[in-house]
């Protein structure tokens, strides 16, 4: 399944996808993988640090740092990390790449782990010692810190939702009624899932597709407005 998945996001620009996915996407990179989908996902790593390095200097480029600053620290792998900071320190973005230096600096990335499914002896093991510590006639053991587990979001499972977000949104914002005055954010990403097919649509599935569109210049994001260009 994630084989499959990943055939639709390599086509991407790194620009199209959202931050969290694209950190995900570089944390699969590291970490051990069947050796056709590791291939896929490493040859996606090479060209996603190029786009990176290629992002247009200017609010595109500043955006989409923000973007990725925006992430919990130890949500950032590695291989984000020396891509971002390996921008040319332009300066449009250099205070925001040495605070970035400084705060990742401080945490390291959280390990990587693919979820497996337990042994059926393990789960009843862990059934049944869940189920002492209930009674309480064990001790439950500390808790570790819990390693990382990528989960894919469902505009990566279907590519089509980002695009059936980006039209509405395009198509509303550049009719009679909204061409000038625009719409109040949250009144444009309400109507978006209102209309939407897809009944599991989210708000922040809707913003990352408006920002998006902010930065190809589509759209224009003022105070909590959005209008057309």
């Amino acid at each position: 399944m994630i084989q499959v998945l990943i055939q639709d996001i390599v086509r991407q620009h790194v620009d199209r996808i959202e931050p969290a996915c694209v950190a995900d996407l570089f944390a699969l990179s590291e970490a051990k993988l069947p050796a056709a989908l590791a291939a896929d996902v490493t040859q996606w790593a090479a060209k996603a640090a190029r786009e990176i390095h290629d992002l247009p200097s200017g609010d595109g480029r500043a955006t989409f740092v923000a973007e990725v600053a925006a992430l919990a620290p130890d949500q950032v792998p590695a291989a984000l990390r020396a891509a971002v900071l390996g921008l040319p320190p332009q300066a449009d973005i250099a205070e925001q790449i040495e605070a970035l230096r400084a705060k990742w600096d401080a945490a390291a990335p959280a390990p990587v782990t693919l979820p497996v499914a337990a042994p059926k002896a393990a789960v009843q093991k862990a059934t049944v010692a869940l189920g002492a510590t209930a009674a309480g006639t064990t001790k439950a053991p500390a808790a570790a810190r819990a390693p990382r587990v990528v989960k894919t979001p469902a505009s990566m499972i279907d590519p089509r939702r980002a695009e059936w977000i980006r039209e509405d949104a395009v198509t509303r914002l550049n009719s009679r009624e909204y061409v000038e005055r625009g719409l109040k954010e949250s009144i444009l990403v309400a109507g978006i899932r209102h209309r939407s097919p897809y009944k599991d649509m989210t708000d922040e599935e809707v913003k990352a597709e408006l920002r998006r569109l902010e930065r190809e210049r589509k759209l224009k994001h003022t105070g909590e407005r959005w209008t057309a260009r």
